[in-house]
């Protein structure tokens, strides 16, 4: 009976899906009519915010077609070469996370596989999705979001708006892809056909030790989800909260002390010196 109640909640969730979907786009809606109607109220509703030439731009000088004046110009089609750049990293980036997606998988289906208790069992799986998401956690923070900066540089954006649109837009591609590709693949493939996914694998000549088992895969769906929520993010935030800027500040001073050791004394210093001790 419990079964069957959790089965028939479950087939709600997909209606429950749809409705944050369209109460988010309403969400969305309602709040630029609130601050269209407020700009009205104000009278700033006509007014545009002035473009700022972003200092690191850079450009070759050419006579504005609008205001006649000497500006910088950068080319469309070389930008575009660079978006083709970005979208090679993007492209390298979900082949590396599939690759780190099938270690996970065969992580996974070797404590499958394997006759552990269930203690043990447990035990490894929360191990494997912490691990992966501290993983993630370094991925996003250490190496995805230093690659978008790059990037974004690279591109060359003429108006500091400009840039900061485009790298918030590769700051979600790169933290979405690293953060989600697992849980959709699992969610949305693995869970749902993975009897079928057995049965290709059974005619590829890729025999398993025990066939897929819906009550395995949910478990570990949801493991996953609260490392990466629960124990991984706070942790990491607690780590780079307070332990990052007492790190940071150490370094400075070893560096400022290493530096002022390094400089050599002034002109007359050990005169001055000599003549203060003679003195004393």
């Amino acid at each position: 009976a419990e079964g069957a109640r959790w089965w028939g909640a479950e087939r709600l969730l997909p209606l429950y899906a749809v409705f944050l979907v369209f109460w988010a786009v309403g969400l969305c809606k309602a709040w630029q009519r609130h601050e269209t109607t407020l700009a009205l109220q104000w009278g700033v509703a006509h007014r545009k915010q002035a473009e700022v030439v972003r200092p690191g731009f850079r450009g070759w000088p050419r006579a504005s077609p609008v205001t006649g004046e000497t500006e910088l110009y950068y080319p469309q089609h070389r930008r575009l070469a660079k978006y083709l750049v970005t979208g090679l990293v993007i492209a390298a980036q979900v082949v590396m996370m599939v690759c780190m997606i099938a270690m996970l998988y065969a992580a996974f289906f070797c404590i499958q596989s394997t006759d552990f208790s269930v203690a043990e069992s447990l035990l490894l799986n929360l191990g494997c999705s912490t691990v992966w998401g501290i993983s993630l956690e370094l991925l996003n923070w250490v190496v995805w979001s230093r690659v978008a900066a790059s990037l974004n540089r690279f591109e060359n954006h003429r108006t500091a708006a400009a840039h900061e649109t485009h790298l918030i837009a590769k700051i979600f591609v790169f933290f979405f892809i690293d953060c989600f590709l697992w849980f959709f693949l699992l969610a949305f493939f693995q869970i749902p056909f993975g009897s079928q996914i057995d049965g290709l694998l059974h005619k590829a000549g890729v025999v398993l030790d025990r066939p897929f088992e819906r009550s395995d895969w949910v478990p570990r769906l949801g493991m996953t989800i609260g490392a990466v929520l629960s124990i991984t993010q706070w942790s990491m935030l607690l780590f780079a909260d307070a332990y990052v800027p007492y790190w940071w500040s150490a370094r400075a001073k070893r560096r400022e002390a290493e530096r002022a050791s390094s400089k050599p004394p002034p002109p007359g210093a050990d005169h001055a010196a000599q003549e203060l001790g003679r003195a004393g």
